[in-house]
């Protein structure tokens, strides 16, 4: 590391013949060359501290002052630079008042040769580089761990937080952590399934890492994330835990897919309606042709069996048609409209089945809320058919319905929330398929329609429930650019 290295000294010493000695013991060295430059006082030292040094020999006794004044000057203005103290007393309190100044060591005059002296002074200057080196690295590791986007936290092996950065508190909140509590907090009990749970104990008695567990997470007020965590090892009992918030990928991907799902039902209605109808024509005409071309005796023994034939085609026709008219973008007659606005007028005309069933209403709205381009009678359509089906899965009395409007960035955001049954998760991903209904007497077009209503208009509509708990339906609209 020092092989034929040229290293440059500052010895502070009154007395000239000790500078004399220590450059004679240090020409012995022959793989190192050192350069010694020296100084008789502190007021003489001072100004070479700015000079480029790798190491200070600083004496005790400086006339007046101590070398432990120096040694303070030298750390104010270098804090890693190595020094070491020299002095003709071998006293244990010089020594810790030394080292607690920041000396790399202390040595006795009149008890080291050449090579110790040596070896002392490489090894200051190693550790030097090396306190250097990791103060360096702990600097660049706070810079990245308070400015993280993502939340970030230090915890120990039995999963209790030491400590969070900013992202973390402004994600989970006080609840999760609050600095300088005598509390403790744990990082399991912000995981919401027990299969994380059981997940992160594995963690800890094996003593591994975890790479991208995805989880579910309960954030401030209660809500829950999609996450992505990893948590590595900083020691052998700290581990760095990285969250990443996946909620808004995911409903980016939920979009997409129901998007694409919009697409291909879409699809599926235009050629049932190509397909379907025009046979279905076929065989009314072919019907009606039968009751005049049949003898009126068999007519009378089996004519209700075209009646039959009928009612079915024109079912078969109504569904195709309510089929086709759910999928298609109709022309939309746009105004500005408060969404606060729509969202009580859409109350109105369901106010009897919330009298009925005697449902709590919460409204939580943004009073300052701007105002929307959208078609409002279609909008209050799709804001009633949510309403319809929350009211319709609480039970009487004990059923509340929370209505919220927010403005988010550029988009305008409404959830309707329910405390009914919930939904089941097989049924969740069926939600927004044509016919497909819970309910016995349901058409399995309410939500269809509800979609594209919202899809017309440049907007999107997520889902989220919890068996026993609810089910709550946002819709993001643009707010005017």
């Amino acid at each position: 590391m020092f092989s034929n290295q040229k290293l440059k000294i500052l010895y502070v010493d009154d007395d000239p013949d000790d500078l004399f000695l220590v450059t004679s013991l240090l020409k012995r060295i022959n793989d190192v060359h050192y350069e010694i430059d020296g100084a008789t006082s502190i007021e003489e030292a001072i100004p070479k501290l700015d000079q480029s040094f790798d190491l200070f020999l600083v004496d005790y006794r400086l006339g007046k002052d101590t070398g432990l004044e120096l040694i303070s000057e030298i750390k104010a203005i270098k804090k890693h630079a190595p020094v070491i103290m020299l002095t003709g007393m071998n006293s244990g309190n010089i020594d810790r008042e030394a080292l607690n100044l920041g000396a790399s060591d202390y040595l006795v005059k009149g008890e080291f040769d050449a090579n110790s002296l040596d070896r002392t002074l490489r090894y200051a200057i190693r550790d030097a580089k090396l306190m250097e080196s990791l103060a360096s690295a702990a600097v660049k590791f706070r810079s990245i761990f308070e400015l993280a986007s993502d939340p970030f936290l230090l915890m120990d092996d039995e999963g209790e937080i030491l400590e969070v950065n900013p992202a973390f508190q402004k994600k989970f909140g006080l609840s999760a952590y609050e600095p300088n509590s005598e509390k403790s907090y744990s990082f399991k009990k912000l995981l919401t399934e027990d299969a994380s749970r059981q997940e992160l104990d594995t963690l800890f008695a094996n003593g591994q890492e975890i790479y991208d567990l995805e989880a579910l997470m309960t954030i401030e007020n209660g809500q829950t994330i999609n996450s992505l965590i990893s948590i590595v090892k900083q020691d052998t009992s700290i581990f760095q835990v990285l969250i990443k918030d996946l909620s808004a990928i995911k409903a980016k991907e939920e979009e997409e897919l129901n998007l694409k799902k919009f697409s291909s039902t879409g699809r599926i209605a235009r050629i049932l309606a190509h397909e379907v109808k025009n046979p279905l024509t076929t065989i009314l005409l072919s019907a009606d042709q039968l009751t005049f071309e049949l003898p009126e005796e068999v007519l009378a023994e089996s004519g209700d069996l075209i009646d039959v034939i009928r009612r079915n085609c024109d079912r078969i026709n109504h569904l195709v048609t309510q089929l086709l008219d759910s999928t298609r973008f109709s022309e939309l007659d746009s105004k500005s409209h408060s969404i606060n606005d729509l969202l009580d007028q859409a109350l109105e005309h369901v106010q009897d089945r919330i009298d009925l069933k005697e449902i709590a209403i919460i409204k939580q709205y943004q009073t300052d809320i701007c105002s929307i381009e959208v078609d409002g009678e279609k909008v209050k359509i799709a804001l009633i058919n949510l309403i319809v089906n929350a009211i319709e899965a609480m039970e009487d009395k004990a059923g509340k319905l929370i209505l919220k409007t927010s403005v988010k960035g550029t988009q305008c955001r409404i959830e309707i929330k329910d405390n009914g049954e919930g939904i089941p998760k097989e049924n969740l991903e069926r939600l927004f398929e044509p016919f497909f209904t819970s309910k016995p007497t349901g058409s399995g077009l309410g939500l269809i329609n509800t979609q594209n209503i919202i899809l017309s208009h440049g907007g999107s509509i997520r889902v989220k429930s919890e068996l026993g708990k609810g089910t709550s339906f946002t819709i993001l609209f643009n707010l005017p650019s």
